[in-house]
C-alpha cells in the first residue's frame, strides 16, 4: 500500500468526476467498499496492464484533486498485485475499459505514516478512477507511423526513415565522418510539437532567458538523451543540418514531459550537428575463460 496509495491517495494531483448514479455499494475482496457509476463493455484490467485512468480525488464531499485539470490527459497506471488489505490496486484490477468508480477508505483505518495531513478520525478518502483504456505500445507505434506521414506530406518533408524508425530529412550535408558510440556532440536545435508548438530551444533566448545561446553537448549512444536522438543523430555528418522526426515510443512515450509534452506526444527537432569529439570506446566485453579440457583416463 505505501507505493501505490501514496501515489492515488496521497498526492492531491490524482483525482477524477464522482458520477452522481452508484449502483449500489460493493466490496472488493479486501474489504474496501466501492460505488460502480458506470459499466464500461471493454476487458477487465490484468495485472501487468497499463490502464489509463482518470483519477478524483475526495476527503468527505472535498475535491482535493482532479488528475483531468491537473494532468490534462489520462494517468498511466501499471495494475499490479495488492499488497495488503487498503490497496487501490485490488480495486483498479476489477474494473473493466469504460468503468467508473469511486472507492471508499476510512481516513482513521490507514497506517498513522500514510494518512493524508488534512483528514482526522471519522473522515473518508473518496477515490474515483474512470478507466479511459489500456496503453499498447504496438497500437501506438502504429498510430504514431499514421501521424508522421500525414505530417510529412502536409509540410512537404522528404525524409527517409532509418532503422531505429525516426525519419531524418537533411536540409544541408555536411561533411566527414559521422559520430560513433561515445563520441561528444555538439548539437543547436529547435524542438517543436506536430501542432508546430515551440517547447525548447538552443538558440531562442526566450525559451531558456538567462542561459548562454550555445549547442548542448552529450555522448552520442549512451542513453543521456532520449532514443531518438541518439538514433537520429548518429547517421549525420559533422555540420549537417537535419529535420528529426521522432515518434512517441522513442520520444518521451506514454509519461510526456508536463507541462510542456503531452503523453504520447511525436516531437520534431530542427537540428545542426556543430562539431563531433571523439570520445572513448565503450569497454569491451569480459572474455569468459576457456573450458579446462578433459582429462584423458
Amino acid at each position: 500500500m505505501k507505493k501505490h496509495n501514496q501515489l492515488l491517495v496521497a498526492t492531491a494531483a490524482l483525482g477524477l468526476f464522482v458520477a452522481s448514479c452508484g449502483t449500489g455499494v460493493k466490496k472488493t475482496p479486501g474489504g474496501i467498499e466501492y460505488i460502480v457509476h458506470k459499466s464500461g463493455s471493454g476487458a477487465q484490467l490484468k495485472l501487468g496492464d497499463t490502464a489509463l485512468l482518470n483519477v478524483t480525488q475526495r476527503i468527505n464531499d472535498s475535491l482535493l484533486g482532479d488528475s483531468r485539470k491537473m494532468v490534462g490527459a489520462p494517468i498511466p497506471v501499471l495494475v499490479a498485485k495488492a499488497q495488503n488489505k487498503y490497496d487501490l490496486m485490488e480495486g483498479i484490477a476489477l474494473l473493466h475499459e469504460g468503468d467508473s468508480a469511486t472507492f471508499v477508505i476510512p481516513w482513521d483505518s490507514l497506517p498513522a505514516q500514510e494518512r493524508p495531513p488534512f483528514g482526522k478520525k471519522g473522515d473518508k478518502l473518496k477515490i474515483t478512477f474512470a478507466v479511459e483504456g489500456k496503453y499498447s505500445a504496438a497500437a501506438q507505434k502504429e498510430k504514431d507511423e499514421k501521424l508522421i506521414k500525414e505530417y510529412l506530406e502536409k509540410n512537404k518533408i522528404n525524409a527517409t526513415k532509418n532503422a531505429e524508425g525516426v525519419y531524418v530529412a537533411v536540409t544541408q550535408e555536411g561533411t566527414g565522418g559521422t559520430p560513433n558510440p561515445g563520441d561528444t556532440v555538439y548539437v543547436h536545435y529547435t524542438g517543436k510539437l506536430t501542432t508546430g508548438k515551440v517547447f525548447d530551444s538552443s538558440q531562442d533566448s526566450t525559451m531558456r532567458p538567462g542561459m548562454p545561446l550555445e549547442p548542448i553537448k552529450f555522448p552520442i549512444g549512451r542513453g543521456f538523451v532520449i532514443k531518438g536522438w541518439d538514433a537520429g543523430l548518429s547517421g549525420l555528418k559533422k555540420g549537417s543540418k537535419a529535420t528529426l522526426v521522432i515518434p512517441s515510443v522513442l520520444a518521451y512515450g506514454l509519461q510526456g514531459s508536463p507541462p510542456v509534452i503531452p503523453s504520447n506526444s511525436i516531437l520534431v527537432f530542427d537540428v545542426q550537428l556543430v562539431d563531433i569529439k571523439p570520445g572513448a570506446p565503450a569497454p569491451a566485453a569480459p572474455v569468459a575463460p576457456a573450458a579446462p579440457a578433459p582429462v584423458k583416463k
